[in-house]
């Protein structure tokens, strides 16, 4: 899902899925990436390090997102810097949350995140989703979500990839220029759909290639990992 194209469909947490108000199990982005900016965890560190002390409460030692933020996305060598610190450790914490779901025989799993395609992660999913949605929609969205200018919600949206490129490389498009209403309407069609399509042959089959894909992913992170250490 590209930067607010969905919907902040839970006033408390607008990383909140509308696929998990039909039970299916979402493998999150949002938890890990606030998970590894948590004092303490080895990724951090590094963003201590990297960075310097001036991006960091000076009592609680939390980390403050939004100035971070509104550095690096107006700067490209910032960007690399900050992601070759965070893509890592959230890619592991979600592998962690996906093997947790496939163990408890979960035939479908929705992997949500702004930065998909970005990552490489549709290089080992079954079906690529992009929820999309007008530029100008676009950017009230996010004004809202997170109190920014225009100028600023603008310069974000253009720091990934153009959402006509992601929507090239979708299996399925959602349009979400609509309410949260009509929104969740077509994700719980998508997910009856979605749904007929498995049988318990195809359950079996998917769960052994998806271990194997996450395999592959797992040795790459844990060889990144081992690199920066």
């Amino acid at each position: 899902m590209h930067i607010d194209c969905k919907r902040a469909v839970c006033e408390q947490h607008y990383c909140c899925s509308p696929f998990s108000y039909f039970c299916v199990p979402i493998g999150n982005s949002c938890v890990p990436t606030l998970t590894v900016v948590e004092p303490g965890h080895p990724a951090y560190v590094k963003l201590r390090k990297e960075f310097g002390p001036e991006f960091f409460d000076p009592t609680t030692g939390v980390l403050d997102r939004t100035k971070l933020g509104g550095v690096v996305f107006n700067d490209a060598e910032k960007r690399r810097r900050l992601n070759s610190v965070l893509h890592p450790a959230i890619r592991w914490e979600m592998f962690l949350q996906i093997l947790k779901y496939i163990l408890f025989g979960s035939h479908m799993i929705v992997l949500d995140t702004p930065l998909l395609i970005e990552s490489g992660y549709q290089k080992i999913l079954g079906t690529v989703i992009v929820v999309w949605c007008d530029d100008e929609v676009q950017i009230n969205r996010l004004m809202l979500r997170d109190g920014l200018s225009k100028e600023d919600a603008a310069s974000r949206i253009a720091a990934q990839l153009p959402i006509k490129k992601k929507m090239e490389l979708a299996t399925i498009l959602i349009d979400n220029n609509g309410s949260k209403e009509e929104l969740e309407q077509k994700v719980e069609e998508l997910v009856k759909e979605l749904n007929s399509r498995w049988s318990p042959l195809l359950v079996r089959a998917a769960v052994y290639s998806v271990i194997a894909g996450l395999s592959w992913v797992l040795l790459k992170v844990s060889l990144a990992l081992f690199r920066t250490v």
